[in-house]
């Protein structure tokens, strides 16, 4: 997505639709499940409809990615009321649509609260399983914005830390957060990774660590990636090992807290690679990827509201095989485009045209 702050790179909107179908796909994978019986292949793509949520992993690192290159590492000034404006002018215009209806739905239960809740960054307790609202309307991923823009409110100061720190006050905050998750959920009865999953507590290090990416990739010790074996192969591993992440006990203390930092150093590999990489995009194929990239924001909230009115539609049950899931959430994925692609123009785009440069 264009930006006033910095040049486009047009591979960064090609990994944000990525991470948006893997969340699409994911949340209508329907009851597939990995079988003994079913071939190796077969169950790496069931494995990964069931934890697509992981999506949501490589969204969060390439927002902390994209802003360190913004602030060419901490060395641009950042000017913090431009910068938030900013954010709000690409945010809220959306949120504040899905809390309408939300409101309205919950018309006679809704209180002030509900408005205090968006404005103090709330959108992700209230409801145990994904974000408030969920249980009147499919709006849970809004959980997500509360994160962002907590994020959003001290990348300027990580920013302006790591100029005059170095790249070790980054590489502490990950492993203080790593140890904050180590204690609380070794003194919490409960299992805590959703806890984490849902909150800021368990992803700022995902934030972070898009950062570190950004400093190796601006200091360019990430060169070794130009060989376009080198690229696969780490590609290849980063998927394996991820794969292998979504399998772990999520309810052993130390799992919950080290899985969201390895979650987004193997993201790391991945996207570099994909960066680096010689591949070459057909010019009609970048632009295709690129305007979808666009539209991820869009294809993140309202995909599950369109999808469920799209399986009424057509009558889709919950898909049993890995074929009948893979059909219908491509055939889903049209309508999600399209109103995306409309909501995009009429709700998004004009508010992102008021933004303003917030670096020097």
């Amino acid at each position: 997505m264009k930006s006033l702050n910095s040049s486009y790179f047009s591979r960064i909107d090609h990994l944000r639709f990525f991470a948006a179908t893997l969340v699409i796909f994911h949340h209508f994978s329907g009851n597939i499940a990995v079988s003994p019986d079913a071939g190796l292949i077969t169950n790496f793509f069931i494995t990964w409809l069931q934890k697509g949520s992981t999506g949501v992993s490589l969204f969060l690192f390439l927002t902390g990615f994209l802003f360190c290159i913004i602030s060419d590492i901490g060395n641009k000034k950042i000017n913090y009321k431009g910068f938030i404006y900013n954010r709000i002018l690409r945010i809220f215009p959306l949120l504040i649509v899905l809390v309408a209806i939300v409101i309205a739905i919950n018309r006679a239960n809704s209180t002030p609260m509900d408005i205090f809740r968006v404005l103090t960054l709330q959108l992700n307790t209230g409801n145990p399983g994904t974000g408030w609202g969920h249980e009147f309307f499919p709006v849970g991923p809004i959980w997500t914005i509360s994160v962002e823009f907590q994020f959003y409110l001290i990348f300027p100061f990580l920013a302006l830390f790591l100029k005059r720190y170095g790249l070790k006050y980054l590489l502490g905050i990950v492993l203080l957060s790593i140890l904050i998750r180590i204690n609380v959920a070794n003194l919490v009865p409960n299992p805590m990774y959703w806890n984490f999953y849902h909150t800021i507590l368990g992803r700022l290090d995902q934030f972070v660590i898009g950062m570190i990416f950004a400093v190796l990739w601006n200091r360019g010790y990430l060169n070794l990636f130009h060989s376009y074996i080198f690229s696969i192969f780490l590609t290849l591993i980063s998927f394996t090992l991820l794969t292998y992440l979504f399998t772990l006990n999520k309810d052993n203390p130390y799992v919950a807290s080290l899985l969201f930092s390895i979650e987004a150093l193997l993201w790391g590999g991945v996207v570099c690679s994909y960066f680096l990489v010689g591949i070459k995009f057909n010019n009609l194929l970048d632009t295709i990827l690129s305007k979808l990239g666009e539209i991820s924001f869009s294809l993140y909230l309202i995909h599950l509201p369109v999808g469920i009115f799209v399986n009424k539609l057509l009558g889709f049950v919950s898909p049993n095989t890995l074929s009948d899931s893979l059909l219908q959430s491509c055939v889903r994925m049209i309508p999600i485009i399209l109103i995306s692609m409309l909501i995009f123009n009429l709700i998004e785009k004009p508010f992102m045209s008021l933004r303003v440069k917030y670096t020097s």
